[in-house]
């Protein structure tokens, strides 16, 4: 049975979440806007390797897969492409349509910055057991949905968002 202490414990806990979580948006944020070094990726080409690690996609659906502007993925992708991480081709079917493709080099330098990736999500967050990140992530899903939904409400969420939040 909850009591009147119990419901302002939780609300307590939910503020200290939510303010956690607004850190974690910023700190998310300042990550993707840093300047990156010349030659060096940054959050949104690790985004569309990891997009395109499944299989190539045309330029428009990597701009879905990975959560990014359509008119910024061309110019992106002419920076990839010249430092030989993709490839485009043109469809054999539909010569408007241009594939993009990890090379053998894009796919070695993903897997080489997924691999530090995990190991410093590992030294960071290898404490907690099994079952705490399980319910971290669920949290962070949660979260996730229901930002999406506020989105989808406003009106102004992709369609794929919006299907991702009914969902």
């Amino acid at each position: 049975m909850s009591t009147a202490k119990d419901t302002t414990g939780q609300a307590e806990s939910l503020d200290g979440l939510r303010e956690a979580i607004a850190q974690m948006f910023a700190a998310e944020r300042r990550l993707r806007s840093r300047e990156s070094a010349p030659g060096e990726l940054t959050h949104a080409h690790i985004r569309s390797l990891h997009a395109l690690s499944e299989g190539p996609l045309t330029a428009g659906q990597l701009a879905r897969s990975a959560e990014l502007n359509p008119a910024s993925v061309t110019a992106m992708l002419d920076h990839l492409e010249d430092a030989g991480i993709v490839e485009r081709t043109r469809s054999t079917t539909d010569r408007r349509v241009c594939n993009v493709a990890l090379t053998d080099s894009g796919r070695t330098l993903l897997s080489e910055k997924t691999a530090r990736w995990r190991e410093m999500w590992a030294d960071r967050l290898g404490a907690y057991s099994e079952a705490e990140l399980d319910v971290a992530g669920r949290i962070a899903r949660d979260v996730a949905e229901m930002l999406d939904s506020i989105t989808a409400r406003s009106g102004r969420g992709s369609a794929e968002r919006q299907t991702r939040a009914a969902a």
